[in-house]
């Protein structure tokens, strides 16, 4: 697990954050904070490997907190105000959000903490079998893994997906942003806000559906262009 501490003045602000590393198993928030003051403490305590914090906070700004720690873990900033940017990323953090963040711009910069780190990215873990890499995934307490190549594919239902493979189907807490970030480089792609299909799977396709056996998925607006670029020319 991926220790986080949130340390923002804001009690809304580290709600959100809080949201949104519950949405990702791999992560765990190991502590809040309202002050920098706080967060010294804080790890001085516990190991922890990420830090999203705020800038403006009374007493020590997050800048000037992140200058003066020896040792300090990867930091993600986030933030009201654009204007630091360039102080931030000569400390070397991770990532600048701007506030109010988005679940797929937060996403994203985990995608550059795990480069940056050589972690796994995003919310499931990859592993290598002899058929190739795995997806771990939580259902009805127990952990599945799932040969990725068996994947057809996966619908959104609201705070949970659906997983459909060739031989099972496996229903778990997650969203279709976060298994996308991972499985974009395994050949799984966004048809449609609610569908990420395997191109392989596909067995034929118009101009407004891919067909997965008898299986029909929409193809929405927004992704329709560029998959039908890619079917027309693979």
């Amino acid at each position: 697990m991926i220790q986080c501490l949130i340390v923002d003045d804001e009690p809304l602000a580290r709600e959100a954050i809080r949201g949104y590393i519950k949405k990702m198993p791999e992560l765990e928030v190991a502590g809040e904070c309202k002050n920098a003051l706080q967060a010294m403490s804080v790890l001085r305590k516990k190991t922890t490997d990420l830090i999203f914090l705020d800038i403006e906070m009374p007493e020590i700004s997050g800048i000037s907190f992140l200058q003066n720690m020896k040792n300090t873990p990867a930091v993600i900033f986030t933030t009201a105000y654009r204007d630091y940017a360039v102080d931030a990323f000569a400390l070397d953090v991770i990532d600048y959000l701007v506030k109010p963040i988005s679940f797929d711009r937060f996403v994203s910069a985990m995608e550059k903490f795990y480069a940056r780190t050589q972690k796994p990215a995003g919310s499931p873990h990859e592993s290598a079998n002899e058929s190739g890499p795995t997806l771990k995934v939580r259902a009805d307490r127990k952990t599945y893994i799932l040969d990725i190549s068996r994947i057809r594919y996966i619908e959104s239902l609201k705070d949970y997906v659906k997983i459909v493979c060739t031989d099972e189907s496996v229903v778990t807490h997650d969203t279709l942003a976060n298994l996308e970030a991972f499985l974009k480089n395994h050949g799984l792609i966004r048809v449609h806000r609610s569908f990420l299909v395997a191109l392989d799977k596909i067995s034929s396709f118009d101009a407004e559906s891919v067909f997965v056996g008898q299986k029909e998925i929409p193809l929405s607006r927004t992704y329709k262009k560029a998959v039908l670029a890619i079917l027309e020319n693979n």
